[in-house]
């Protein structure tokens, strides 16, 4: 398979386009910025580029250009968010819209890297030419990256890789002679049997999606190809299957779509909210002008006043919305961390007073560092919002503080610390060592599986750290505690 160099100053768009071209078998390079870029392209063999349009102040077209100066053969992918080519394409081969989804993103991949190397092919093919075929097909199937198994008419398991070892945790010797049905799951009870019917029919079954059961009970989605082997008289004999493991690659096209929708659910939030301004402005108004009514009662005084804070409140919630929707500036700025925490408790007001939860904020510094202020909320409202979700399940308190400290891996560092503490059931020791795992949740459907994972990089990315101390038993909680360095 090919080495790609994938490039977009977006990490969470990277990292899903990373893992789609990795399961589809590549070898991948990824970085956010054009300098990096450049370095990596000149120092390895690239085969594809596939880069974002619009790469902080520069464009991937420039970056085309020089790579192309270098390395003229190299094709060129070029992403965008629009659905129209945003200018010529001089230097990039191709130009797909983001829109347009994973599939054809590998399509192209694909038709520029046949392109690419048809007259390689032709010289490795003689090459293996010389080569008995036997021993070549036998360190095939066994180096292979996906599993491959023969198995009788029957189901009965005749051969199983390495890669199959791997995949499903048995071990060659414990599943031959085995009937294949082991690993279907107990929700598929009669699946294998109609795939051996039609194998016996001598049909061919390509990329089946469907889902297995591994040693350990984990369920997996596998992409299955499975083909009758014919002996010489031309009957059906056997069939051979590939399997592979798409259950990351389903799990990132799902975590994409639904990134997908909140920028568009985010983008409406921003335009209802700008909308909303203008009549605001005239009820605050209206409000004010009666506010100096002196014919006004007391009652009418303190409706007025219960009016008044609710429309200012409506007001925050509307500023803040529109600046989760403008902040999308990776430019690095001053953050006061405590003002950030004030925002984002607006939005968890109904919800923490709905459970009962007492609120504790301890600010014994404004908390200011330099940052990307959306990625520094992303980290922080992460946090307070699984706080909140384990104590809808137990606890009262959620407490916030922030102060100056020391960098717990090297004290003469100083910076800012945030902690984010409740007094919810806590978590258990298992699924810590788990929690900055990508696609690994405890939340079921309603969870991705990204959110530490990404607050992890966030911070790490700043130069900062995050910890978690957790109990389960009588003085049960969770405190996540988050480091920062300050200002240089």
């Amino acid at each position: 398979m090919a080495l790609i160099l994938a490039v977009d100053d977006e990490s969470s768009g990277l990292y899903f386009r990373k893992l789609i071209l990795e399961h589809a078998g590549h070898t991948v390079l990824s970085c956010t910025g054009v300098e990096e870029a450049l370095t990596l392209f000149g120092e390895n063999a690239v085969d594809v580029v596939v880069t974002d349009h619009l790469l902080g102040r520069q464009t991937g077209n420039d970056m085309a250009a020089e790579m192309k100066r270098l390395k003229p053969d190299v094709p060129i992918v070029l992403l965008s968010g629009t659905s129209t080519v945003p200018e010529p394409l001089l230097h990039a081969d191709r130009f797909l819209s983001k829109t347009e989804g994973p599939e054809q993103l590998l399509d192209t991949v694909e038709q520029l890297l046949v392109s690419r190397s048809a007259e390689s092919s032709a010289n490795q093919k003689n090459r293996a030419d010389q080569i008995p075929l036997q021993q070549l097909l036998a360190a095939i199937v066994e180096d292979s990256q996906d599993a491959i198994l023969s198995k009788t008419l029957d189901g009965t398991l005749l051969t199983w890789n390495k890669a199959a070892e791997r995949m499903y945790g048995y071990r060659a010797s414990e599943m031959i002679g085995k009937n294949v049905s082991v690993l279907a799951p107990a929700d598929r009870p009669n699946e294998v049997n109609e795939i051996l019917q039609k194998l016996r029919r001598g049909e061919k079954i390509e990329h089946f999606e469907t889902t297995r059961c591994t040693k350990d009970g984990k369920i997996l989605q596998v992409s299955l190809t499975i083909s009758p082997v014919r002996g010489v008289d031309g009957q059906v004999i056997a069939a051979s299957t590939m399997a592979r493991d798409i259950t990351h690659s389903k799990m990132a096209e799902e975590a994409l779509r639904n990134s997908e929708r909140l920028a568009v659910a985010g983008r409406m939030a921003a335009t209802i909210a700008h909308e909303i301004n203008n009549p605001l402005e005239t009820v605050t108004n209206v409000l004010f002008l009666l506010s100096r009514n002196s014919q006004l009662d007391e009652a009418a005084r303190k409706h007025l006043k219960i009016a008044d804070e609710e429309v200012r409140r409506i007001a925050q919630i509307t500023r803040s919305t529109l600046g989760l929707y403008r902040e999308r500036d990776t430019t690095p700025s001053q953050v006061s961390l405590t003002e950030m925490i004030d925002n984002l408790l607006t939005f968890y007001q109904r919800q923490v007073q709905s459970l009962g939860v007492k609120v504790e904020k301890q600010f014994d510094s404004p908390g200011r560092v330099v940052g990307v202020s959306g990625e520094l909320r992303q980290v922080i409202a992460n946090l307070i919002a699984n706080a909140i979700d384990a104590l809808a399940v137990a606890g009262t308190k959620l407490r916030l503080h922030v102060y100056d400290s020391g960098d717990w891996r090297n004290l003469s560092r100083r910076g800012i610390r945030v902690v984010v503490a409740d007094d919810g059931p806590g978590i258990n020791a298992e699924t810590q060592a788990n929690l900055f795992r990508p696609f690994y949740t405890t939340k079921g459907q309603k969870g991705t599986g990204l959110g530490l994972w990404v607050s992890q990089g966030i911070v790490t990315k700043h130069g900062g750290s995050i910890r978690l101390r957790s109990r389960t038993d009588a003085l049960h909680g969770t405190c996540f505690s988050v480091f920062l360095p300050a200002p240089k």
